[in-house]
């Protein structure tokens, strides 16, 4: 796949659609709370089976008695505080996990309208190069890719890049964890200006966490003079 040939595809609003995997926060916060609830009713019921020796009429008798969980080695203020939760928590998190997965089918196509029209506006498919950083993402370390900009020629840019990995090839454990942080602060998780990153970078350039698997990522910076956020977008396939 060539970028003239994903620029193409980009140029509609349905073949953006069928291109670009993007997901809101929405669906993101919907599917954890619905997952969460469903886990937490889970370990309710394994618990409840375990103590009423797997006897259905018991177990659904005390599912919503929340003195029939225990928490032992506790204070007694905690114990009562993760009680309420643990029996509680997933008869709230599994109906707003369900409303925002709703909220979010309903809507998914004027927010795709919307995100199509602020990329027209000042977005660019740009290609990815490993900047040789990972960074933290919760538990997780994730590697960090540079995104070209259109102005900047495929070898000015891959040299940046390049010259980028071995600065980071070269510092010791210390500072390349320093370095890591720095990146999470300058906004490296979202999508963020290479410049914030590191003096002499070019802003033009987007850092970013890695983009699925392909060489190509979308960028759709913040309108100018607004304090809003990069959108770093994979492309599906």
């Amino acid at each position: 796949m060539t970028l003239a040939t994903v620029q193409h595809q980009l140029s509609t609003p349905d073949g953006f659609a069928k291109a670009v995997s993007a997901r809101s926060a929405t669906f993101g916060i919907g599917l954890t709370s619905l997952l969460l609830g469903l886990g937490g009713i889970a370990m309710n019921l394994f618990q409840l089976g375990s103590a009423s020796d797997w006897s259905w009429r018991l177990m659904f008798r005390y599912f919503f008695d929340a003195q029939a969980i225990e928490f032992s080695g506790s204070r007694a203020g905690r114990a009562e505080v993760w009680r309420f939760l643990y029996v509680y928590g997933p008869l709230v998190l599994i109906p707003l996990g369900i409303i925002l997965l709703v909220v979010h089918v309903a809507t998914r196509r004027s927010a795709g309208a919307a995100l199509f029209a602020d990329f027209q506006a000042r977005g660019w498919v740009g290609k990815q190069r490993y900047t040789g950083l990972k960074v933290k993402n919760g538990n997780n370390d994730v590697d960090t890719v540079f995104i070209s900009h259109p102005s900047i020629p495929d070898e000015t840019f891959d040299s940046i890049a390049l010259q980028y990995q071995t600065q980071i090839s070269a510092l010791d454990k210390k500072a390349l964890k320093a370095a890591a942080a720095a990146a999470v602060k300058a906004g490296a998780l979202k999508g963020t200006s290479a410049a914030a990153l590191a003096p002499g970078l070019p802003a033009e350039v987007t850092v970013a966490p890695v983009q699925g698997k392909g060489e190509f990522a979308v960028v759709v910076p913040p309108a100018p003079g607004t304090t809003g956020k990069y959108r770093v977008l994979p492309l599906k396939g």
